[in-house]
C-alpha cells in the first residue's frame, strides 16, 4: 500500500504555471493520497474543481474535500463554492468522513486562513484505517500547538465518540444500515509547517530519552519517516535550493504505533516540480 501526502500550492508549479494534470500525474500509483491547499473555482487556477479534477486524472479515485474556506461566487451565471482546504483521494471506497476547523489566532498584521483537518475512514489491505490530512498554522508555533493538540484530541477521542451516528432512532429510516465501527490504527499527513526540532513535533510523536531515543507513548503518532529508517533530520521537502534539494522537512506522514512495524519504506519525491513541495511517499508491506 502507497500512501502520498502532497501541498500542490493550488496547482502552482516551481516554474509558476498552473497546472493541475501535472499535479496528479505525480500521484499515480499511490492508492492513498492527502492533499493540502487544494481549491475549487478559483480564477487563478482556472475555476475547475481540482479535486474532482485529480480524482477524474487518476481513474475514477474515491475522494473527500474538507474546505476550510468557502465562499459564495458568482460564475457564468451560476453560484459554486469558492473554497479552499484538504483532501483525500482513495483507490478504495472512503467508508466516513468528518472534517474539523481549527482556531486561529486570527492577527491584523499577517495572512491567516482559516484551517483544520479532515478524516476518511478507508477500508485498506492493512484492515480499517482512520486516515487525516492536514495543514498547520504557517505563522508560529503558538498557532502549531494549538492544531497538533486538536488533531491529537480527535484521534484519541475517535474511538470513545463512537462511529459518525449511534444509538437508537425511533424512525428505523434514519440508520439504513449500521454504521462502520471506529477503528484503533490511523495515518495523519500533510504539511505541517514545523520541524522536527520544534515542540509541536513534539507533541505530535512524543519527548526523547538519553537512552531509547524518541519514545513514541500511547496516544501519539509514530513519525514514518523515521520507522523507514531516516534520521529525523534527514528527507527536506520544500527547497531553498533547488539544485541542491537541501531545505526543511515540515511534510509528514504519520502512523499510529499499531502501523509502525508494517512501514516498508518512505522516500521524497525530490524531482517533482508541481508545487513548491516535495510529495512524501511511504509504502506500507501487508
Amino acid at each position: 500500500m502507497r500512501v502520498v501526502t502532497y501541498n500542490i500550492q493550488y496547482g502552482k508549479g516551481r516554474d509558476g504555471r498552473y497546472d493541475i494534470d501535472r499535479v496528479a500525474d505525480v500521484l499515480v500509483g499511490a492508492d492513498i493520497v492527502g492533499l493540502q491547499e487544494v481549491e475549487a473555482y478559483w480564477e487563478r487556477s482556472g475555476n475547475i474543481h481540482q479535486v474532482e479534477r485529480i480524482a477524474e486524472r487518476l481513474g475514477g479515485y474515491h475522494a473527500v474535500y474538507g474546505a476550510t474556506v468557502d465562499i459564495d461566487k458568482r460564475l457564468d451565471g451560476r453560484h459554486v463554492r469558492r473554497q479552499f482546504g484538504n483532501a483525500i483521494l482513495s483507490r478504495w471506497p472512503i467508508i466516513t468522513t468528518r472534517t474539523f476547523l481549527f482556531p486561529k489566532l486570527t492577527p491584523l498584521t499577517a495572512h491567516a486562513i482559516q484551517r483544520g483537518v479532515t478524516e476518511a475512514t478507508i477500508e485498506t489491505p492493512l484492515g480499517l484505517i482512520r486516515v487525516y490530512s492536514s495543514h498547520f498554522s504557517h505563522l508560529c508555533d503558538e498557532e502549531r500547538l494549538l492544531h497538533a493538540q486538536l488533531t491529537l484530541d480527535v484521534h484519541r477521542r475517535a474511538q470513545s465518540d463512537g462511529p459518525v451516528s449511534a444509538g437508537g432512532h425511533p424512525d428505523t429510516s434514519w440508520l439504513e444500515e449500521p454504521p462502520p465501527p471506529v477503528p484503533a490504527e490511523a495515518i495523519l499527513m500533510g504539511d505541517l509547517n514545523l520541524t522536527p526540532d520544534s515542540p509541536v513535533y513534539e507533541l505530535l510523536v512524543g519527548p526523547t530519552s538519553h537512552m531509547y531515543g524518541r519514545l513514541n507513548p500511547p496516544g501519539c503518532f509514530c513519525d514514518a519517516w523515521v520507522a523507514a529508517g531516516h534520521a529525523e533530520t534527514e528527507g527536506d521537502t520544500i527547497y531553498r535550493d533547488w539544485d541542491g534539494k537541501t531545505g526543511k522537512r515540515i511534510d509528514y506522514i504519520m502512523v499510529t504505533p499499531g502501523l509502525r512495524a508494517k512501514v516498508a519504506s518512505a522516500e521524497v519525491l525530490r524531482d517533482a516540480d508541481a508545487s513548491d513541495h516535495q510529495p512524501v511517499a511511504v509504502t506500507f508491506r501487508d
